[in-house]
């Protein structure tokens, strides 16, 4: 079954309404017609309304206050954070496409990732492209990037920040997040 992250709703193909939890709507979709069934992130639901069995599951099962403290919250870094960034170089730079590899021993990741579409290239905050592919047939993994006309290249690392896939079809276990402008050291 597809899970949800923060900010990330089920929606029907077709339908009028969004899902926020795993209500017997979403469910019996998913029993009868799995390919119907998207997730889509919550700003991106439109004219949508939120579907009332949801609303009352998620009102119930609200944690009390002392169990709010209890518990660890979604914002608090993960311990293997530093698996999940791959450190990029650029290799080169053509007519508006941008190349960048990763180091010998982040290939291997490399290679399980897949790229989604729509993933995006930023560099100072701003959004200056977006993966067009991950070239992993090579002797060295290349993820391959469209730079938006209007931007200007800056040289320097780079890093992709990898998640788990958002497609439940998905072939590779991890798919890019966002490839961005590495932090100087």
């Amino acid at each position: 079954m597809p899970l949800i992250g923060e900010d990330q709703v089920y929606v029907v193909k077709y339908g009028t309404v969004y899902h926020s939890s795993w209500c017997q709507t979403v469910a019996e979709k998913w029993r009868t017609a799995p390919r119907g069934l998207l997730v889509a992130m919550s700003a991106e639901v439109g004219e949508r309304t939120p579907c009332q069995e949801c609303a009352r599951l998620l009102k119930v099962a609200k944690p009390s206050p002392v169990q709010k403290h209890q518990t660890p919250s979604r914002s608090t870094p993960q311990a293997n954070l530093t698996d999940w960034v791959v450190p990029l170089r650029v290799i080169g730079l053509a007519h508006g496409i941008l190349f960048l590899a990763a180091s010998p021993e982040h290939r291997g990741r490399l290679e399980q990732t897949a790229v989604e579409p729509a993933t995006p290239l930023y560099v100072g905050g701003q959004r200056d492209g977006m993966v067009v592919r991950l070239d992993a047939a090579r002797p060295e993994p290349l993820l391959v990037v469209q730079m938006d006309p209007r931007a200007t290249f800056r040289n320097g690392p780079y890093q992709a920040r990898l998640r788990h896939p958002l497609q439940r079809s998905a072939t590779k276990p991890l798919a890019v997040a966002c490839v961005e402008q590495a932090p100087e050291a």
